[in-house]
């Protein structure tokens, strides 16, 4: 099953130390676990209430990854 495995949210915390953050879902309400940044030029991480793409591995509780910021 595809669905899910792309997913658009809003960054709700930031570990910059980890260069990790954790997204709300505005549909459900619900927030992800820590999700990793995919590597950027710059090395870019996302700001607190940036809106994100986010993508999960397609595996039973696959890790999921931002992939960038939509602007």
């Amino acid at each position: 099953n595809m669905a899910g495995l792309v997913q658009i949210g809003l960054v709700s915390d930031v570990d910059r130390v980890k260069r990790r953050v954790r997204v709300l879902w505005p549909d459900s309400g619900q927030t992800s676990g820590w999700l990793y940044i995919l590597q950027q030029s710059g090395a870019w991480l996302p700001d607190i209430n940036d809106i994100v793409l986010v993508l999960y591995l397609p595996a039973e509780d696959g890790d999921g990854f931002v992939v960038g910021r939509i602007t």
